[in-house]
């Protein structure tokens, strides 16, 4: 993920700048050194100082003029909030207000000095209560630039508006419709077009077996030779030929649409547009290497896999299968599609042929197996709600280190879940969650809540 663009904007009255102008001096000064140490993560676009409506006027056009993410407004002393709130109302560029000071403690010898550097809390509350009675959304970080937590919040906020602004320009791919009857992610692309702004791009099959037919003996070649550097190789060189033909056509596929997520039905592969190889290493390797991915044709997941992926730095699709009562966890997996790279040990990751007619009769694929790392997770959910909305759904739990099961062929792993596995599922039923998901190693909820906020949708967490 490339660096958050942010424009920062300082605040302070023009009656101080009237009647104390090297207090105004002295004030930027001080305020810009411990903020620009404070966004050390991101590229800082602008950095502007205002007293004057027509000053927050230019300094806001140039914001928008840079692309900006996002805006950080910083109250250095107390500010009236009309000089900010009638420029940014139209809300074109998420609004940060960081409601902070030089200050971390108040001492005995506290000064009129020391007040006057250090109150620009009730700007803050000035032009938040402003903001709200129009209707402007905006968040607030409350806390000092030495506080560990407050620069953390600071981060995932830059971090959210990035990625807001990429999903608003995400292309998805999605190869052989959605899968019959499958209600829960079948919401119309204009809906998710119009609130999360993802451009859908439907691909018939017939183009990807037309794209298959044309890949040269060359490419091939150099993809069986990486797989051959990098997995147990347990498949004929047939097979692997006609799935690294899948492969190769599928990628130039996402090359030609700029696709950033893809959605496969892997029940389209059969009829008159018959391709004999369902390209799930294929997917496996696309994933690890930070393409979105929804099984069934599930666009939601595949935009859900791509955001995690902008936050935790990898992340993978998967699938609820069965519970375990008993030991509080639940078996996951689906048809074999898996980021390898959170493989426990990348060096005995095994290609394999799996049949698949299921899809039609002779139909196969390839697929990566291999057994998932154990540690800590956060899994992630884009679910569609009532009235056009989304709710994101967050949970955490722990994959066991526990051998694969011999009868089952497709990547899986035990989950075991914080709370009571029956309360956990009911609230996620409940919540509207949908039968795929995104997961990522690691905590990541206090990321994923900033980013529900920024984004406008309810955010919901199960303990």
């Amino acid at each position: 993920m490339k660096k958050p663009v942010i424009g920062i904007l300082g605040l302070t009255a023009k009656l101080y700048k009237d009647k104390f102008p090297d207090y105004v001096k002295d004030l930027e000064k001080k305020y810009k050194a411990f903020i620009r140490e404070s966004f050390k993560s991101v590229e800082i676009a602008e950095f502007c100082f205002a007293y004057e409506k027509t000053m927050v006027e230019k300094a806001y056009k140039r914001m928008l003029d840079l692309d900006v993410d996002g805006i950080v407004i910083v109250f250095f002393s107390y500010s009236p909030s009309m000089i900010v709130a009638p420029v940014i109302e139209k809300n074109e560029i998420p609004i940060l207000l960081w409601n902070t000071q030089q200050l971390f403690k108040i001492g005995k010898n506290f000064s009129v000095s020391d007040m006057m550097y250090n109150h620009g809390m009730h700007g803050v509350q000035d032009l938040s209560c402003v903001l709200l009675r129009k209707g402007v959304p905006f968040t607030i970080i409350t806390g000092h630039y030495t506080q560990q937590d407050t620069l953390s919040n600071l981060s995932f906020w830059c971090k959210g508006v990035a990625i807001l602004k990429e999903l608003r320009r995400l292309k998805a791919g999605r190869i052989g419709g959605v899968f019959k009857d499958m209600g829960d992610f079948s919401i119309p692309d204009t809906i998710i077009g119009n609130v999360l702004g993802t451009e859908i791009i439907d691909i018939k099959m017939t183009e990807l077996k037309k794209e298959a037919q044309n890949i040269s003996k060359k490419a091939l070649r150099e993809v069986m030779d990486q797989e051959e550097k990098n997995f147990k190789i347990e498949v004929d060189k047939e097979t692997r030929a006609i799935s690294a033909r899948m492969e190769l056509a599928l990628r130039n596929l996402i090359k030609r649409y700029g696709l950033q997520a893809i959605a496969l039905n892997f029940m389209s592969f059969k009829g008159e547009d018959y391709c004999e190889s369902i390209p799930f290493s294929a997917i496996s390797k696309l994933i690890s290497e930070g393409i979105g991915y929804g099984g069934e044709g599930d666009i939601l997941c595949a935009i859900s896999v791509w955001i995690l992926r902008q936050i935790a730095g990898q992340s993978t699709f998967t699938e609820m299968f069965t519970t375990d009562y008993k030991n509080n966890r639940i078996f996951m997996s689906h048809m074999g599609e898996s980021n390898y790279m959170m493989a426990k040990n990348r060096k005995q990751i095994r290609l394999i042929k799996k049949d698949m007619n299921i899809a039609a009769p002779g139909t196969f694929t390839t697929m990566l197996y291999f057994q998932m790392k154990p540690g800590k997770v956060t899994l992630f959910n884009l679910a569609p709600s009532k009235e056009k909305k989304f709710n994101i759904i967050v949970a955490k739990g722990q994959i066991e280190d526990k051998a694969l099961f011999r009868q089952i062929q497709s990547p899986h792993f035990l989950l075991k879940l914080n709370g009571d596995v029956r309360e956990f599922l009911n609230v996620y039923s409940t919540a509207g969650g949908t039968h795929h998901l995104a997961m990522a190693y690691g905590d990541h909820v206090q990321c994923i809540k900033t980013f529900a906020h920024i984004a406008r949708f309810q955010f919901i967490e199960i303990q």
